[in-house]
């Protein structure tokens, strides 16, 4: 199923599924909440508007990459799969701090975010993670009474040429610069 704007539905079922994070064993709750923060990447796809140069071509995918390590242990590719954004495809990949090209939502895991803070991160929606350290992205990740939320920074994400629908904002904990 595309998930598009006019079906929002994604994010909140997400949410309710954050939920579940607290009341499970550990190991069976660092599984889940990286399942959850896969559906959440996929899902920003469709609440993110980039600028028509991001895109090779009007069919170009939407790709995700994972720069640092990577803790999804094959959840984003799943959550990704036969999924679409504003028609276009959605491909996940993993990338180094330094072969951003052709990225346009990037998650940066344990190891990454120093090498990244070099990168021109142009047309790159950044989703940094409180689990992989303290630097934040335009969005980041954090644990809030057991759910998975997080933040948003309107003005980082305005320096990289997008814009962030107000449908997205208004799940987030907070939104700086908005």
């Amino acid at each position: 199923m595309a998930w598009t704007r006019r079906n929002p539905a994604g994010l909140a079922a997400i949410w309710s599924l954050s939920l579940l994070i607290a009341a499970t064993p550990a190991a069976a709750q660092s599984r889940l909440e990286y399942s959850v923060k896969a559906n959440y990447l996929v899902r920003f796809a469709a609440f993110v508007d980039w600028p028509a140069r991001a895109f090779a071509t009007p069919r170009a995918p939407v790709v995700i990459c994972v720069v640092g390590r990577d803790p999804f242990a094959g959840a984003l590719d799943t959550a990704a799969r036969a999924q679409t954004a504003y028609g276009r495809p959605l491909a996940v990949r993993r990338a180094t701090a330094t072969a951003l090209g052709g990225c346009h939502i990037v998650y940066v895991g344990q190891g990454g975010a120093t090498a990244l803070t070099a990168a021109d991160q142009s047309g790159l929606l950044v989703v940094t993670d409180s689990a992989a350290g303290p630097e934040r992205g335009a969005v980041h990740f954090v644990l809030s009474e057991g759910r998975v939320r997080f933040h948003i920074d309107q003005q980082a994400a305005s320096r990289n040429g997008l814009t962030i629908s107000s449908r997205l904002l208004n799940l987030a904990l907070s939104v700086r610069g908005g």
